[in-house]
């Protein structure tokens, strides 16, 4: 993905010089001459990367790079001043710069500077999406294969039904005399296609409101689709996972598992999640905290008439 960078600089000539550099190394880049225009470019564009001269116009680098920061701490700034003193580099530093160079600086220094920035805050970036997972909480529904399975087994169940409705007016129709059967067929067919319906809808409203939650202090288990129900496991120790997959589950990646709370000396059971061995190194990094002998198991269940899921 192409990085934008703004490049603050009221030197024409440098502006230009590092607008065309930058360009030319595949970045997409701003240009800003004076502090106020620089802030309400980072506003409206959100950059990547900010080159920040110190002595600007209007509004000073010093407080475009507090205000970046304040406003976007994300954004990366690297500072670029005419002087070279200690003192500059420690105050850039100070209010929230990333990098410092001094002027004059070589092209090849501030390009390695700024790539070594923007990889710096990509790894940490990929690094906080590969555990916000883990940090918050894993919502678990039953795997989708078995709903689909479950919904063609219902059309098959339909087909089926009406073809031994129609076997059964026929039969009937041998002692029974008939002037007109279509209107029968016609009330068979009606009435199991709104049981179809039913049976669909009530497979499809289980599996959205039916549901489990693993947090780091509890597993919530979620239950009914009318009259709402939670069934709560306060714990922050699982001794053992096991995962159980029969050969469908395997083929089509579902199966079980069962977390041993050591407090409750009973097994917590998940069925027929998707993924289940991914899910099972989730789960033991979320429980990776030492056993406590103080934990108690809590079970509670609650009611309401609230429908509407906590997603």
């Amino acid at each position: 993905m192409q990085k934008t960078i703004l490049i603050v600089e009221d030197d024409e000539s440098l502006r230009d010089f590092l607008k065309k550099t930058l360009t030319d190394h595949n970045f997409n880049v701003m240009v800003a001459d004076d502090g106020a225009e620089a802030l309400e470019m980072v506003g409206k564009k959100l950059p990547d990367l900010v080159v920040l001269d110190l002595g600007l116009p209007k509004v000073s680098g010093e407080t475009v790079c507090v205000e970046i920061k304040k406003n976007h701490p994300e954004i990366i700034i690297i500072v670029l001043t005419a002087k070279s003193e200690s003192f500059d580099a420690v105050r850039s530093l100070q209010i929230g710069a990333d990098d410092y160079m001094s002027k004059p600086f070589t092209i090849e220094e501030l390009m390695a500077r700024i790539g070594a920035r923007l990889k710096t805050t990509e790894g940490k970036k990929t690094q906080a999406k590969e555990v916000l997972p883990e940090l918050n909480k894993i919502t678990f529904r039953e795997s989708v294969v078995l709903i689909g399975i479950r919904l063609i087994m219902t059309q098959f169940l339909f087909g089926f039904s009406f073809l031994l409705a129609v076997a059964a007016i026929s039969f009937l129709g041998q002692y029974i005399t008939l002037e007109n059967s279509f209107p029968l067929y016609l009330i068979f067919l009606v009435t199991l296609f709104i049981v179809d319906v039913g049976i669909i809808f009530s497979i499809v409203l289980k599996w959205h409101f039916e549901y489990i939650e693993i947090t780091r202090s509890a597993i919530i288990k979620h239950k009914g689709i009318l009259s709402k129900k939670e069934e709560t496991f306060a714990c922050n120790f699982i001794e053992t996972i096991t995962l159980d997959q029969d050969f469908l589950g395997m083929i089509f990646n579902y199966g079980s598992l069962e977390l041993f709370d050591p407090a409750l000396k009973a097994p917590i059971c998940i069925f027929n999640i998707a993924s289940p061995k991914k899910y099972s190194d989730v789960i033991k990094k979320i429980f990776s905290k030492k056993k406590d002998s103080s934990t108690i198991f809590i079970s509670q269940e609650t009611k309401s008439n609230d429908v509407s899921s906590s997603l």
